[in-house]
């Protein structure tokens, strides 16, 4: 294996470790939900929900700029993205399509019984002795990232909308 295979292979868990530290650790700062430590303080819907579009819209940013980051340096002349249509494993959740539809989901809180989740099956693949198919999960998962926290990001901003300002936005 020459050198540039050698250091890029031991450079992968190197950037999954920066990317789960971007991720829980970038500038951030938790804010206590209660000032003083109160012990029956309450936080208004209003306040819970800004906190949530912010974090979610933070994570979608880091998502996006690891993704880029990710495109840039190691995916260029690949033809990773044609490979990544409909492969993520979220795909098969049911979501809306637009933003017309998600106005028409019913919100019901509460967890259904004996929902099916879907598994990630990308690890053996980030395993694998051959570089362009671990470069391929890696670039699958992160694509998949970005996906997924930009729809969270958009409904969680949809449903505070309905919900706290009666779909007046």
């Amino acid at each position: 294996m020459d050198s540039k295979g050698l250091s890029l292979k031991g450079s992968l868990p190197l950037l999954l470790l920066l990317v789960s530290n971007l991720l829980l650790c970038k500038s951030v700062a938790s804010l206590p939900v209660c000032p003083s430590g109160a012990a029956n303080c309450q936080v208004s819907l209003r306040d819970l929900f800004d906190r949530a579009v912010i974090l979610s819209h933070y994570i979608h940013n880091l998502s996006s700029e690891m993704f880029n980051e990710f495109d840039k340096r190691y995916a260029q002349g690949k033809g990773f993205f044609t490979k990544t249509i409909n492969s993520c494993h979220t795909s098969s959740l049911p979501t809306p399509d637009d933003k017309e539809q998600a106005q028409q989901t019913k919100v019901q809180p509460g967890v259904k019984e004996n929902e099916v989740y879907s598994v990630w099956s990308g690890l053996p693949s980030l395993q694998m002795a051959d570089e362009d198919t671990r470069l391929f999960a890696f670039y699958n998962l992160l694509h998949c990232l970005r996906r997924d926290s930009n729809k969270i990001d958009n409904y969680l901003k949809l449903l505070k909308c309905r919900l706290i300002y009666n779909n007046n936005c």
